[in-house]
């Protein structure tokens, strides 16, 4: 009997030293949980967007990359979400997020029209949230939420230099606007005209597309015969689709078509050598521009992902740059979300795009781009095409040169 009861105590001994051995690996790990710093991401990953989508989630990462995934002294991992540019699914990836995966701030959403969904989040959670690049104006104009910063771009503010140089450095008088049925071609679209009208700009035609028309002959044989130019904001693959299709209708004989935001970097690798020479997008960022920051971003980029950075790239970089410089700041105390969200609205970046500082309503004030498509020797790349600064408006604030009061006063732009 001493034998047979002998054989289970030794093999309980057995058990209880080997879970004793791995309690300090276990405790460990739950600390290193613990300790981390986890940052969500929401992003388009399918649908229409999830091109520069994915673009925005390499940005961040070669952020991260490059500090060794740490920051103040603690690991940061980020947590992907896909929102398919897709409001209801934003928001339920936002909820998501605070509710399972626990993160202590989220960046994002793309899609202009997400960018509300995802604020309610920071609403009823308190949540900080780094809004980027969504740039819904209402975000830091009429429904501002405290936890709630954007990093990124107000969309009506690289819309309203825009009608600027169409009046002053093109000389235009008059022009078709051709603009994307969503909340970011809305503010984009109307800012610019905003602009162009004030200064005596008249508007000859104003056409509004839906994300995904398959077919632009239709919409450009609406162009006025007599119209000085047509100005264009067109995301996503109707890019291209308007592009072929300007050029297959001999367009390019009847008139100039400027954009506002159209051939970005992401789209340039997909057009022909007729792109050459074009005004491609009135914007935050460009690839060409000239800075030692940028150029060393630039040649990082196109060695990880043998490309260059489109905006959603940078966009995602700077975002991560932003978050990291406030995290330091504070010594690695996330958990305080109000000493977090100050060091946001107080640190200045020096980021590719340039300079960057919050105003009183929290967005960036910041440079806009006026680019031209170029031809380009790059020296990873070869030969390519390029979005190259040829009017550059410093220190541009959403209001443009109006008063903050007055802007609100006016209200949003309406479709």
């Amino acid at each position: 009997m001493t034998t047979a009861l002998t054989l289970p105590l030794r093999r309980l001994a057995t058990i209880a030293a080997a879970a004793l051995l791995s309690v300090p690996a276990f405790v460990g790990q739950a600390q290193a949980e613990e300790d981390e710093i986890r940052i969500g991401i929401l992003a388009p990953l399918t649908g229409p967007l999830a091109s520069p989508g994915q673009e925005m989630v390499w940005g961040h990462e070669m952020f991260w990359e490059q500090k060794g995934h740490t920051v103040a002294g603690r690991d940061v991992r980020l947590v992907i979400a896909d929102t398919a540019c897709n409001p209801d699914q934003a928001i339920t990836q936002a909820r998501r997020l605070v509710d399972q995966e626990e993160v202590h701030t989220i960046i994002g959403p793309l899609c202009g029209h997400e960018g509300p969904a995802v604020a309610q989040v920071g609403r009823e959670t308190g949540l900080p949230i780094l809004l980027d690049p969504a740039g819904a104006d209402e975000i830091t104009k009429w429904t501002r939420v405290p936890s709630v910063v954007r990093t990124a771009l107000s969309a009506s503010q690289i819309g309203h230099p825009f009608g600027d140089y169409l009046y002053n450095e093109l000389g235009l008088r008059s022009a078709t606007f051709i603009g994307q049925d969503y909340t970011f071609g809305h503010e984009v679209t109307l800012g610019a005209i905003q602009t162009f009208t004030e200064l005596g700009g008249e508007v000859d035609e104003l056409i509004w597309t839906p994300i995904g028309t398959t077919d632009y002959g239709p919409v450009i044989a609406g162009v006025p015969s007599d119209s000085e130019a047509v100005a264009v904001t067109i995301v996503g693959a109707d890019r291209v689709r308007l592009f072929d299709a300007w050029f297959d209708f001999g367009m390019d004989h009847r008139h100039d078509i400027i954009g506002t935001y159209w051939l970005q970097e992401d789209a340039l690798p997909q057009v022909d050598d007729r792109a050459v020479g074009l005004i491609s997008n009135s914007l935050n960022y460009v690839a060409g521009i000239e800075t030692p920051e940028n150029e060393a971003f630039v040649e990082a980029y196109a060695e990880a992902h043998n490309r260059i950075p489109s905006w959603f790239a940078e966009s995602g970089y700077t975002a991560s740059l932003w978050a990291h410089d406030a995290i330091e700041a504070i010594d690695g105390d996330i958990e305080d979300r109000e000493a977090f969200l100050d060091a946001v609205r107080s640190v200045e970046i020096d980021a590719p795009r340039g300079p960057l500082r919050l105003d009183e309503y929290d967005n960036p004030i910041q440079n806009v781009y006026v680019s031209e498509v170029q031809k380009r020797d790059h020296p990873v790349l070869g030969e390519i095409l390029m979005n190259v600064p040829v009017k550059t408006y410093e220190g541009v604030s959403q209001f443009w040169t109006w008063d903050p009061e007055e802007f609100l006063e006016r209200g949003p732009y309406e479709r």
